[in-house]
This record gives C-alpha cells, sequence and structure tokens, in this order.
C-alpha cells in the first residue's frame, strides 16, 4: 500500500503562488481528491506519473493570467476567429498518467468537435487547442508534459519577463517557436508587450487600447494573411 508524503516544491513568499507536492498518489487519489475539491477554484492540480502538485495562485499569477485570457477574448471577437473557451477544465488521461488545468484552455481548430458538448472526455474527445500557462512563483514543467502527453497542440508560458510558444512537432516534443500556430499573426513578443503594457493603469484603459490595436493593425493583418 502506497502513503502520500506532502513537502514543499520550494519555499515561496507569502505573496507568491502557494504550491506544495504529495508523492505516491495513486489515479484512484488523484481522483478523489478531485472530486472532493468540487467546484471550487483552488487548489490548481496537476498530476503526472504519481506527484501531485496543488497550488493556490498570487495576486500576480491571476493578474497575467486574467489579462492573456482578456487578450484572446479581445483578438478572436475582434477577429471573428471562432472559439470555445475551456477555461481551467480538468484535462486528464488515466492511460496518460496525467491530469492538468490550464489557466486559459481554448478550442480553436477542433471546436466543431466539442460543439454543444457538456463533458470532455479525452478518451473519445480531441485536447484544446490552446492551452497557457502563468509562471509566477513556480515552474511549468510537469504542465508541459502532460499537455505534451495529451497531444495539446500550442502551449503558452508566461511569467513577467517573456512568453514562450511551445509548438508540439510531429516527433511528439515541444519546440519553441516565434509565432503563434493557433494565431499566425501573433508573435511571442507582441503578445508579451501587450500583457506587460500599462500595468499601473486600469484595465479599462489597457482593453481600449489593446481593442483600437486588434482593429487598427491585427484585423489588415489577419486579412491579408488570408488572402
Amino acid at each position: 500500500m502506497t502513503t502520500a508524503t506532502t513537502t514543499p516544491t520550494r519555499t515561496v513568499e507569502a505573496e507568491g503562488d502557494q504550491c506544495v507536492v504529495l508523492r505516491d498518489i495513486g489515479w484512484k487519489g488523484y481522483t478523489s481528491l478531485l472530486k472532493t475539491r468540487g467546484e471550487r477554484a483552488v487548489p490548481r492540480m496537476v498530476y503526472l506519473d504519481g506527484s501531485l502538485s496543488l497550488m493556490s495562485p498570487s495576486f500576480t499569477h491571476e493578474y497575467l493570467k486574467e489579462r492573456l485570457g482578456v487578450f484572446v477574448t479581445e483578438v478572436v471577437v475582434g477577429l471573428v476567429i471562432p472559439c470555445i473557451h475551456s477555461g481551467s477544465t480538468t484535462f486528464r488521461r488515466r492511460a496518460k498518467r496525467g491530469g492538468v488545468e490550464g489557466d486559459q484552455t481554448y478550442y480553436l481548430a477542433n471546436l466543431e468537435r466539442i460543439r454543444g458538448q457538456k463533458k470532455i472526455s479525452l478518451r473519445i474527445d480531441p485536447p484544446p487547442d490552446l492551452a497557457i500557462e502563468v509562471v509566477a512563483s513556480h515552474d511549468a514543467d510537469d504542465s508541459v508534459e502532460v499537455y505534451r502527453r495529451l497531444r495539446v497542440p500550442e502551449v503558452w508560458i508566461c511569467d513577467q519577463d517573456q512568453l514562450t510558444i511551445l509548438v508540439l512537432q510531429p516527433t511528439g516534443r515541444y519546440a519553441p517557436a516565434e509565432r503563434s500556430h493557433a494565431f499566425n499573426f501573433l508573435t511571442a513578443s507582441a503578445i508579451h508587450s501587450w500583457i506587460s503594457r500599462g500595468q499601473d493603469d486600469s484595465n479599462t484603459a489597457w482593453i481600449i487600447d489593446l481593442r483600437r490595436w486588434v482593429a487598427e493593425v491585427l484585423a489588415p493583418r489577419h486579412q491579408e494573411l488570408k488572402k
């Protein structure tokens, strides 16, 4: 019989993400903890090969997460790109020994395959086309490995200094890319530039500026690429 041990992933400051790792957790233990947590948003859980990471996000984490969510929403709405936002849905597969809850996730190319569904099962349904992970005071290595096993086509890793785009290759591995696969008119540097812009201003002013940029800059670029 296996036992679970609880150890901190690292020492973090009070205002940082609070992270704890449970070792030697079987799949049944993982799913039981998911049921116990229920519909609550925290703690966020990442399961990989018997290790379960529990995270309570900090203000910095949530600030970046919400900005990225608004950014993608403004892009898809402004450019009329069909999209289903799957948020922090728990995506898991026992056969892959992994489960993850992204900061933001989206169905784009595979939207029609899950349209109208109330429940997603990765045994028959596709994974999201894009997952976003914010890194404040913890790494995203386990999450990225789970996304790889679930074959999520694209992952954005964002911290306060940069945004990295990872695109799944035919080899089954991720490779960094300068440009998004889901949004081929966006580069990693352009996305991060907007996420980090005007952080001392109100979100309202930032969204107004972003909306104008989407209409005046991205829309013509998007139309040109579609030709």
